[in-house]
């Protein structure tokens, strides 16, 4: 299926590694333009050279998203280079857990306005932009969290924020053509999760909780990077422009399995 992304301008926030930089380097293969915003700028400089040798235009730019400023001069940096930014990716992202009675009240807020008033912050900036194009995808990243999970008091809330932003925007935006959507991934193993994906037997008993048992040519049992960035290439191509507000699960059915 072309995806007709050829072109596009896409700014992906915290795109230096895990499923951001996936994200960057798939947008690439489909010919789109990448702008990579993190906070580890040295990261992002290294995934715009691989984007680069898509033989598409990156740039990387350095971007606390809990600082306004640094927001501001991302997205700005994306309209100077390339005049226009067709989609946004939110998906920079922190956990810091522990029970309720054992977290300090810093990680809690840190987490919150990282994980769900940084994506506040990068619409704020990007909605004028694209109500003036009549034109825009914004993907935000949650996490199946969203629902409730034990020791993420701060986590948790921030990801079901994340569905709430999307739902209010999507109401916003979508008289001038533009669609907000989210993906809520289950476990997927990246270096954020690496921890807990490597103890045998958590590992062991979130693969028997799950629906479907991938068959091995088709990827691992646990999610990957790929499982999330095919989504997202896919809401951000015309082929989905009858869909906006939604949540989509990609967690091989852990939803329903309550694993």
């Amino acid at each position: 299926m072309d995806l007709n992304l050829k072109n596009r301008i896409v700014l992906v926030t915290g795109g230096a590694s895990g499923i951001g930089k996936r994200i960057c380097l798939d947008f690439a293969s489909e010919g789109a333009n990448v702008v990579i915003a993190d906070i580890n700028e040295a990261g992002a400089k290294a995934v715009a050279e691989e984007v680069r040798n898509s033989a598409v235009k990156a740039i990387a730019v350095k971007c606390d998203v809990t600082k306004t400023d640094e927001v501001k001069n991302a997205v700005k940096k994306c309209i100077d280079e390339f005049n226009r930014l067709d989609i946004l990716v939110c998906n920079a992202g922190i956990i810091r857990d522990a029970m309720i009675h054992k977290m300090p009240e810093e990680n809690y807020d840190l987490v919150m306005d990282i994980n769900l008033k940084g994506y506040w912050r990068f619409c704020k900036e990007v909605v004028p932009i694209m109500k003036k194009q009549r034109y825009g995808k914004i993907i935000m990243i949650s996490s199946m969290a969203y629902l409730g999970s034990r020791g993420q008091s701060n986590y948790s809330p921030a990801k079901a924020g994340v569905v709430a932003l999307c739902k209010t925007l999507a109401q916003e935006v979508g008289y001038v053509g533009v669609n907000v959507n989210v993906i809520a991934p289950g476990l997927i193993v990246t270096p954020l999760t690496e921890e807990f994906a490597s103890n045998k037997e958590q590992r062991t008993r979130i693969e028997k909780g799950l629906v479907l048992q991938r068959q091995p040519e088709l990827g691992p049992k646990l999610g990957t990077p790929e499982d999330i960035s095919n989504l997202t290439l896919f809401l951000a191509s015309d082929r989905s422009s009858y869909i906006t507000a939604d949540v989509f699960h990609v967690s091989a059915g852990r939803k329903i399995a309550g694993a």
